[in-house]
């Protein structure tokens, strides 16, 4: 008997991990085709926590955010910002209580992302890497 719930409970426990969303990990970020300012993960991580909100070059950051139930979201905040949504929503609940700025602009999936992007030169957004095509530049994978 207690084989069988040993069993049972490890077939869950393995079957848990097999349902995560197939593009966990395949998050990449995105700016405008024209955009040519140097950027890694810690920049782009002083974007979405609102520490960076011009570029290296002078312009305006325009930071665009996924829908919060979209997992893809959440996949960006744990592999790019090292946070979770709740960790992302108190910072900026905090920040602009203190007057710091206001969150990123939020919009739909990554279609939207990539057309907002596409046309703001000072844009930057994230998706999933199989959404990736030339009216954008990955600048973080």
């Amino acid at each position: 008997m207690k084989r069988a719930i040993i069993r049972s409970i490890l077939a869950m426990a393995v079957s848990a991990t097999l349902i995560l969303p197939v593009w966990a990990g395949d998050v990449v970020v995105i700016v405008n085709k024209d955009n040519n300012n140097a950027m890694d993960k810690a920049f782009v991580a002083k974007i979405y926590i609102g520490e960076a909100k011009n570029w290296p070059d002078g312009g305006p950051v325009f930071a665009l955010d996924q829908d919060e139930s979209n997992p893809v979201r959440a996949d960006f905040y744990s592999s790019m910002l090292g946070k979770s949504v709740s960790n992302m929503k108190a910072l900026w609940a905090q920040n602009i209580f203190s007057g710091k700025g206001l969150p990123p602009k939020v919009v739909g999936p990554d279609d939207e992302v990539k057309k907002v992007v596409g046309t703001n030169k000072n844009a930057i957004g994230y998706i999933k890497a199989s959404s990736v095509d030339d009216t954008v530049k990955v600048v973080v994978k």
